[in-house]
C-alpha cells in the first residue's frame, strides 16, 4: 500500500506577495487604504505606509503574539503656515550682582528680626518663671 506522497516545497510555488520597496525615508507608497491594511505584516514589526495621492499617513502595527490582531491607524498631514518656533529649552533668568546684594540684606534684616523676637520670648519666658 502506498503511502502519500507529502510535498514540502509545494507551498513555496505559491504565488508570494510582492513586498514593495521602502522608499521615501522608510514609508511605502500605496494607493489606498485596503493596501495598507492588507500588507502582509510579520509579529512584533511596524510599518509606515505614505497615500501617493492624497495628504495620510497609515501605521501598521502588529504585537508579538500571533494571534493579537493588528493596529492600524490614520494619520492626515496638514499644513501650517504660520509656524511660530517656541524655544524647546526655557530662557534661564540669572540674577544679577546687584540683585544677588539686595537679596542679602534683605536676609541679614530678617536675620536680625528674628533674633530680637527670640530673644523678646526668651526674656518674657524667664520673667514669667520668675514671677511664679
Amino acid at each position: 500500500m502506498p503511502y502519500p506522497y507529502y510535498q514540502p516545497y509545494q507551498y513555496v510555488m505559491q504565488q508570494q506577495p510582492q513586498n514593495q520597496q521602502i522608499q521615501n525615508g522608510g514609508f511605502i507608497m500605496v494607493k489606498d487604504v485596503s493596501e495598507a491594511m492588507n500588507y502582509p505584516l510579520a509579529p512584533g514589526n511596524s510599518v509606515t505606509f505614505k497615500h501617493e495621492g492624497k495628504p495620510y499617513i497609515y501605521t501598521k502595527t502588529l504585537g508579538f503574539s500571533q494571534l493579537d490582531q493588528p493596529v492600524f491607524e490614520v494619520f492626515r498631514l496638514v499644513k501650517e503656515d504660520n509656524v511660530q518656533e517656541t524655544p524647546s529649552v526655557p530662557q534661564a533668568s540669572y540674577l544679577t550682582q546687584e540683585d544677588a546684594i539686595q537679596m542679602q540684606k534683605e536676609i541679614n534684616t530678617l536675620k536680625e528680626e528674628v533674633k530680637f523676637l527670640r530673644d523678646y520670648v526668651e526674656d518674657e519666658r524667664k520673667e514669667a518663671v520668675e514671677n511664679v
